[in-house]
């Protein structure tokens, strides 16, 4: 049984203007609107600006401090980690106050969680819930050191159905370098039909993440000598070894429990 080919290409993240009232005829611009004519600030760079400087009430000073570190726009929050944000406090001379920092974590978890998804940046529905995602990016940077599930144990033809589910569970309870589930190493086809945007956010995360990058070979080599480990000095190590490289994770895991299930359907009602 070959593994499964990856899932369709999700739609890239794309950044969602804030709405705001168009200028009335001899109306004077706003604060933010000058700084960022001023400064030539566009597209996601004009956004990020804007929602510090308008709904959390950054000074100029502190976005000015954001642009010299290299986060001038909303892409640039990606993958911002939470405790990296947290120290120090006092970045270069410029004061963040707890609450400014807070809210510096909330708006990367936001943005780092929408792209992880596949989902555009909408900033309506942060605005809309902002406090929120206060608590979720703290909540979020603990998952991280949370017990994993039991390792399962060595593998046994007599419950092979039992091991599988076994496996992905304990996958699904550990983050990998991706920031996803490890489960996504050995992730299944979507049912043809599915709706994005209906998914569950774990099943979006597990989905999104590509299978040809520097952090899935990370992840599938830890996958890899999980299912070795498991494998080893049972029935199924002979067909372990035959494992080409490409994708070694998911074709280990796959082909074995493809056997597994086409031998088990070969077998006779009350057959062992």
């Amino acid at each position: 049984m070959n593994a499964p080919p990856a899932p369709p290409a999700q739609p890239v993240p794309v950044a969602a203007a804030i709405p705001t009232a168009a200028p009335q005829p001899n109306q004077p611009l706003v604060q933010w609107e000058i700084e960022t004519n001023t400064l030539n600030l566009q597209g996601k760079l004009r956004l990020l600006h804007q929602l510090l400087r308008e709904f959390h009430n950054f000074n100029r000073e502190q976005c000015a401090k954001l642009r010299s570190e290299g986060y001038s726009s909303l892409s640039d929050l990606i993958n911002w980690k939470y405790k990296d944000i947290r120290c120090p406090a006092n970045r270069g001379g410029q004061q963040f106050g707890v609450k400014k920092i807070k809210e510096l974590q909330a708006l990367s978890w936001f943005i780092t969680d929408r792209s992880r998804r596949g989902l555009s940046f909408d900033l309506n529905l942060y605005r809309q819930e902002a406090d929120q995602y206060i608590q979720f990016a703290e909540i979020d940077s603990e998952i991280g050191y949370d017990e994993a599930a039991d390792k399962p144990e060595k593998f046994k033809y007599m419950n092979w159905n039992k091991w599988e589910e076994s496996v992905y569970i304990y996958l699904d309870s550990i983050v990998g370098k991706s920031g996803a589930p490890l489960s996504y190493v050995i992730r299944k086809e979507l049912e043809e039909g599915t709706k994005w945007e209906e998914l569950e956010r774990k099943v979006q995360q597990i989905h999104i993440v590509p299978l040809q990058s520097f952090t899935f070979n990370l992840d599938s080599k830890r996958v890899l000598r999980l299912l070795k480990e498991l494998y080893l000095d049972t029935e199924a190590e002979t067909w372990f070894r035959n494992i080409k490289r490409d994708r070694a994770a998911m074709k280990a895991y796959y082909i074995m429990t493809g056997r597994m299930k086409a031998k088990g359907e070969k077998r006779k009602p009350g057959q062992r």
